[in-house]
């Protein structure tokens, strides 16, 4: 019995279904968006569904919309593949395909890495070379306070020398 319900609200749905121009509308009197499944049910299949239905948060729409009544309006567009083989064999592309645009999306962020990794060694290059110049600096500054000190030792051991010599 639930499986005639079911039919019964599928043949529901398909009967409020108007074509203007060849596009489909659903109840919510929004235009149909064809998609195609991906599942390992039926892959390739195309069908027509609310494209209210599929709306997420980030959809520009989404606020406008989530007033509207939720519509799950869903037809297949053209019977069932009958041939498993041919249903198996499209799914493993599909597969295949997802997993090569995977793969180049990881090359992609590796070579960037790569690119970031040199990028960072060159930074750290630059860091350590200021780093060594401060330390020479450093020295430079201290060795330069030595030799100010020495002089005003020698200022100070003239000064009480003329004092001496003019004291006497």
């Amino acid at each position: 019995m639930p499986s005639s319900s079911s039919t019964l609200r599928n043949q529901l749905q398909v009967t409020h279904v108007q074509s203007q121009e060849g596009v489909k509308v659903c109840d919510c009197v929004v235009p149909a968006k064809e998609r195609t499944c991906w599942k390992i049910t039926n892959p390739g299949r195309r069908f027509w569904n609310c494209q209210n239905s599929m709306l997420g948060p980030d959809s520009p729409d989404f606020d406008r919309l989530t007033r509207l009544r939720k519509c799950s309006f869903f037809e297949w567009k053209y019977e069932e593949q009958a041939d498993g083989y041919y249903k198996n064999l499209l799914y493993s592309l599909k597969q295949k395909l997802d997993a090569k645009e995977e793969l180049s999306e990881m090359n992609n962020l590796r070579r960037r890495i790569v690119e970031v990794e040199f990028l960072l060694s060159q930074e750290k290059y630059k860091v350590a070379k200021s780093e060594k110049e401060f330390h020479d600096a450093r020295k430079a500054i201290g060795r330069y306070k030595m030799i100010v000190s020495m002089l005003f030792d020698c200022l100070d051991l003239c000064v009480l020398k003329l004092g001496v010599i003019v004291v006497s």
